[in-house]
């Protein structure tokens, strides 16, 4: 087993946009632990070759990424220029949704650890090994290339969200408030079941305020975003609203001076059946935002229910129309191209367009990719027809859709390259 001393304390970690949310999540564990007090640290948005030069003058440095399945190319080409520049005295790490679906595919790349599952204790576990001459691998979700046996992320400790902060504050890289992290349905297109298990986890009130009260003082912070799978569901088991709960969370957060909360839009969702409006006028009293990202995904119910997103398209249509009514402009996520789809089935889903269209409604689309960890990852990625392309081309013109599915094409068609 080959472990590495750290003769000069230097950790450069990668803070690619796409990226950024965990990277701040992982720097606040890192910079809250005394432990690592000594530890130079860098996050670059890019890498420039001048910072791993300065810090190998004396010492051997560790190079991090946080790694989603749609960045494989890139990271593979960055991996292997500072293989080609700086060889083995650059301990490289990966982490992220990607690692703990494929982390033999990072293993193979050139990494030498791969964290499996979440990180906020395991890396830093990591890094105080490395800093003692100590094995890595010791510490469980931590993998190498003669790792026997993966661990999968339900086998693995779950880390509780009040025990670290949600950003880094004192390196003033921060990012949205993870407030809700898991989700009890098992929707076929996603990951999150398999990265973060369906036991729903909430951080508390008082460790939000706490957080939020000295990003104000310490850093200005005039506005935040609260991120959740479900942003109705904070404080319950993830099945039904607990709205008390979330009242007290909104009602504690918003009252801090100067500060405005925005929940329930990009980068967080709504899911249509969570919606009354009862609890979404309380809601509205609170947040900034007057937009709500509404997860639809379908106009079949036959998608739906194979997708198995536990909601009908009425149920979304009626959620729309609540959030309307309350003043709130919906943003409503539809998935192209998902297995077992048919022409009929697109073209509902074309007439929902129409129609939320008509409603004053926005939409977001999205073509499936067959992510890492989802049930559906061994699936083919969608293709748009070219009647899809061209109504989606029509309606994003005239600004009723907005997304980047023919992106998302071509990144679906690379990961069903990589099985």
């Amino acid at each position: 087993m080959r472990v590495y001393s750290l003769e000069i304390q230097s950790l450069v970690f990668r803070a690619h946009t796409s990226s950024r949310y965990s990277v701040a999540a992982l720097l606040g564990s890192i910079e809250t632990d005394p432990r690592l007090n000594s530890l130079r640290v860098h996050a670059p948005i890019e890498l420039p070759d001048s910072i791993l030069a300065t810090e190998l003058k004396t010492g051997n440095a560790v190079l991090a990424h946080s790694v989603m399945s749609t960045q494989i190319d890139r990271i593979y080409h960055e991996v292997r220029g500072v293989r080609e520049k700086f060889g083995d005295r650059v301990i490289l790490v990966a982490g992220g949704a990607h690692a703990s679906a494929r982390p033999s595919n990072l293993l193979d790349m050139g990494f030498d650890y791969v964290v499996i599952g979440e990180g906020e204790a395991v890396f830093r576990d990591l890094l105080l090994h490395l800093l003692n001459d100590m094995d890595p691998t010791e510490v469980q979700g931590v993998v190498s290339a003669e790792t026997d046996e993966f661990p999968v992320p339900k086998s693995l400790p779950r880390v509780v969200l009040d025990d670290y902060p949600p950003f880094a504050l004192e390196m003033n890289i921060v990012g949205p408030v993870e407030v809700t992290r898991g989700c009890p349905f098992r929707c076929k297109f996603c990951a999150t079941p398999f990265l973060s298990g369906g036991m729903v986890r909430h951080r508390g009130v008082e460790s939000t305020t706490h957080w939020l009260k000295r990003a104000v003082n310490e850093r200005g912070f005039e506005r935040t975003w609260f991120l959740s799978p479900n942003a109705l569901c904070y404080g319950g088991r993830g099945r039904k609203a607990v709205p008390e709960k979330l009242e007290k969370l909104l009602r504690e957060t918003t009252s801090i001076d100067g500060l405005d909360l925005f929940f329930g839009s990009f980068p967080s969702e709504v899911r249509p059946e969570f919606v009354t409006s009862d609890l979404l006028e309380m809601f509205s009293h609170y947040v900034t935002n007057r937009t709500l990202q509404i997860g639809l995904q379908s106009g079949s119910d036959k998608v739906l229910d194979n997708a198995n997103r536990h909601h009908t398209v009425q149920e979304g249509l009626d959620a729309i129309a609540i959030a309307l009514d309350i003043g709130f402009i919906p943003h409503v996520d539809m998935i192209f191209g998902l297995p077992g789809e048919t022409d009929q089935d697109i073209e509902a889903s074309l007439q929902i367009c129409e129609d939320l269209a008509e409603m004053n409604a926005k939409i977001h689309g999205h073509v499936f990719m067959p992510l890492p960890g989802s049930e559906w990852e061994n699936m083919p990625a969608g293709r748009l027809n070219e009647r899809t392309r061209q109504l989606l081309g029509e309606f994003s013109r005239k600004k009723i859709v907005t997304g980047s599915w023919s992106h998302q094409e071509s990144l679906g068609q690379d990961l069903e390259f990589q099985k």
